[in-house]
């Protein structure tokens, strides 16, 4: 099929800025991991190196690679670093859940020891028992398994004798097994709590992790309100709106954070193309936290990728249109210093093929999206028609020796539609009288018969 054609180009160039794009977006997720990986947990050397080792070798491979192969290696790699990142925020997520249980049976047996050192009449130094007063109210004592362990002594039927009742005895062996090897035994009895609370700590871990110690407490001092009130009823009431409240605010901060870091992957990629001109976007994108509603988030990410695809867009047309000009003057036709302009300002543009006097090739179509239109014209009204069939089978080889030596360099040049030789007229075009006029006279007036 040799005549008119509808082609889709992608220059080497284009191709090697798309692998840019992929690594920098790489190199983000990359930099966050290592960063947000050492906040989180002591950062291992090995994981790091090898992580970092995974993105030299996709860096070097960027230079020169299939498109397809090297997104799905970056995809693969983005991937697992996301799940990395979500398993080490998890296991930090349980350890300060395991903190606060920890704490609340703590709590609870500095108030079990103090109600059986009262009811069996035991008397304890004031220090001891202004420390598990405090204990028992919720305060931070560094040394609170050491005080529960000498308040458990106390209790101990050896050193009463008969004076405590046998629950008492019962209380200061449950309390003394739960000490009894370790300190950290503490921590490690079984109680039975309310499955609301298990979700009220989970909830709270994950706020105090991933904003901040100062968001969650407005939920902690509700948690402390719940828990003090005795009336059974509106503490379950109370408890139930805490439930709604913290799940309805981890839902929206993870929502929130996914807005920001995607918006925050933008505007870098944003930044190494056009910083002065986007400079004000820029700026407004740096001063976004999680504050920000969602909605201004999107409208700023959709700003960013516009801003993105426009620049590449720009980039992309103009490699298009240097790539077939250079291979066209490669194969014999002549190409002169502003084609690409005039072709990218009027739409199309026409070559001579000094080989084949009074015919030529023209170029048209949008090279921003990709698809052209080539085909075989003729310069002179007056010339030998019946050498028109033979100039569209010239240019037929003159296509397939293009697509092979763009392929060659790197580009794909893809026939989408083509009619046959003499499917329709050749077209006729306004011919050059002096190689130095302007292309755009020799490309003002065309028509199609």
């Amino acid at each position: 099929m040799s005549g008119p054609k509808v082609v889709r180009i992608r220059s080497e160039a284009e191709l090697r800025a798309l692998r840019e794009h992929m690594l920098s977006l790489l190199e983000r997720e990359v930099q966050r991991w290592q960063q947000r990986a050492q906040q989180l947990q002591s950062l291992e050397q090995a994981q790091l190196t090898a992580v970092l080792a995974r993105r030299n070798i996709l860096r070097a491979a960027a230079a020169e690679s299939d498109n397809a192969f090297y997104a799905s290696q970056v995809k693969a790699e983005m991937a697992w670093l996301r799940a990395d990142l979500a398993e080490r925020e998890e296991h930090a997520i349980e350890q300060r859940i395991a903190q606060r249980q920890r704490v609340r049976r703590q709590q609870q047996n500095a108030a079990t020891v103090l109600k059986a050192l009262h009811d069996g009449g035991v008397t304890v130094d004031v220090e001891l028992s202004q420390a598990l007063t405090r204990l028992a109210e919720g305060g931070a004592e560094p040394d609170a398994e050491t005080l529960l362990a000498r308040a458990t002594l106390s209790l101990s039927p050896r050193e009463q004798g008969e004076a405590l009742s046998q629950a008492q005895r019962d209380i200061a062996n449950a309390l003394r097994e739960d000490a009894s090897g370790l300190s950290t035994a503490w921590h490690a009895a079984p109680i039975k709590r309310d499955p609301r609370l298990l979700r009220i700590d989970r909830h709270i871990a994950e706020l105090q992790l991933l904003q901040g110690e100062g968001f969650a407490t407005a939920f902690q001092e509700a948690l402390r309100a719940a828990e003090a009130e005795t009336d059974a009823q509106r503490r379950n009431l109370l408890l139930d709106s805490l439930v709604l409240d913290l799940a309805s605010a981890a839902t929206a901060f993870r929502q929130q954070r996914e807005h920001l870091t995607h918006l925050q992957d933008l505007a870098h990629i944003l930044s190494t193309l056009d910083a002065v001109t986007q400079g004000e976007l820029l700026r407004e994108v740096a001063a976004a936290d999680t504050d920000v509603p969602a909605a201004r988030l999107r409208a700023l990410a959709d700003a960013c990728q516009r801003a993105i695809d426009d620049h590449h867009q720009v980039r992309a047309a103009a490699s298009r249109r240097a790539a077939l000009l250079a291979g066209l003057a490669e194969l014999g036709y002549e190409v002169r210093e502003g084609m690409a302009t005039a072709w990218s300002d009027h739409g199309r543009v026409v070559l001579r093929r000094p080989a084949s006097p009074g015919y030529g090739v023209e170029l048209g179509g949008n090279a921003g999206n990709g698809r052209l239109q080539v085909r075989a014209v003729a310069m002179d009204a007056q010339r030998d028609r019946s050498r028109d069939r033979d100039v569209e089978t010239l240019w037929c080889g003159d296509f397939s020796r293009l697509q092979a030596q763009l392929s060659a360099q790197g580009s794909d040049l893809q026939i989408e539609r083509a009619l046959g030789v003499g499917e329709v007229p050749l077209k006729e075009v306004e011919g050059l009288a002096e190689p130095a006029r302007s292309v755009s006279a020799a490309t003002e007036r065309s028509r199609d018969t």
